[in-house]
């Protein structure tokens, strides 16, 4: 039987990957639309780099083997989740904070994933 590895056997951290990105995007129209109240605002771009590193963490989590560093990025990764979803909240986006909800949904389901055992 093959051994297949990466994010597309990790269902966790595809869906932090797709919550973040579909997070990308709602920020990057936020920032553009001036309807949104926070048109052009520093934080909209904090929210957008945040997203672009939650996905850049999303994709490691999926491929990294245990040790300092995927623990190190799913520390990291939480935290992103939980000051995105603040942001969220502050700048009034529902949608960004619903999407890190389901962020965060993903981060829950690849950390208790069942993995094999190392011998």
């Amino acid at each position: 039987m093959a051994k297949t590895s990466g994010i597309l056997n990790d269902a966790g951290a595809a869906l932090m990957v797709l919550a973040s990105l579909g997070g990308l995007v709602v920020s990057i129209f936020n920032y553009f639309n001036p309807d949104s109240g926070i048109a052009g605002e520093p934080g909209t771009l904090l929210v957008i780099a945040s997203t672009i590193l939650l996905a850049l963490f999303g994709m490691a989590l999926g491929k990294l083997k245990p040790g300092f560093l995927r623990s190190f990025f799913i520390v990291s990764s939480i935290l992103n989740i939980a000051g995105t979803s603040f942001a969220g909240y502050l700048l009034h986006s529902q949608t960004l904070v619903i999407l890190m909800l389901v962020s965060l949904l993903g981060w829950i389901l690849h950390v208790f994933r069942r993995r094999r055992a190392f011998a």
